[in-house]
């Protein structure tokens, strides 16, 4: 089988993409063996979990060190805590199909990024720019309260959006540097770039 779906490049002009379920499950493979050494393990553990129906493949990422949690999508009132965790569902069909992330149900990150269903704001999915490894930097970046990735402009639950702008303002976000959240040697992320203009868009990448 395969998923099919429009790509549209910077100049608004559209073609269709498709791709395989085996390529996409390589694909999948392969941004999964990059994941797994993009982060410090001090700080930041990536493990595989269990899918849920319809999934392809789960991944949950945890961030080891202070963060806030709320307990419902009723709670305005952040609580600390010295760790964060959320996981990730992958679909067959990536990565020209977006991928998914929550928060648990009682222990969702206090953000404006974050719905209060516990979902997490990934911005739009951009064909051949998107992917689990950059989902997994926002999400990293989102638990450590860092700024560079919030959206004010265009928040999930903007009942936080006063105290994440005093954290912000007081110095106490980001909690820690989020530089101390890369690999010692962190390889670039891996850009899946479509032909300018009309035309079909390269194959997907092969990495080994």
């Amino acid at each position: 089988m395969a998923y099919s779906t429009t790509y549209t490049d910077e100049r608004g002009s559209s073609v269709p993409v498709s791709i395989s379920d085996e390529e996409s499950r390589e694909a999948i493979r392969n941004d999964w063996n990059v994941l797994r050494g993009m982060f410090n393990p001090r700080y930041v553990t990536v493990e595989e979990a269990a899918c849920e129906s319809g999934e392809e493949f789960r991944f949950r990422i945890t961030v080891h060190a202070p963060s806030h949690y709320l307990t419902d999508r009723d709670d305005v009132s952040p609580k600390s805590c010295s760790s964060m965790s959320a996981e990730v569902a992958v679909f067959l069909g990536y990565p020209l199909k977006s991928v998914k992330a929550t928060y648990p149900a009682k222990r969702r990150l206090a953000s404006p990024n974050v719905f209060r269903s516990g979902a997490a704001c990934i911005d739009e999915w951009k064909i051949y720019t998107s992917s689990m490894l950059t989902v997994a930097e926002k999400l990293v970046k989102d638990m450590i309260h860092d700024p560079a990735v919030t959206r004010y402009d265009s928040m999930a639950n903007g009942d936080v959006a006063d105290w994440h702008r005093a954290g912000v303002a007081s110095g106490r976000f980001p909690t820690i540097s989020p530089k101390l959240l890369e690999a010692p040697q962190r390889p670039p992320l891996p850009v899946r770039r479509a032909a300018p203009g009309l035309g079909t868009p390269p194959p997907l990448p092969r990495r080994s």
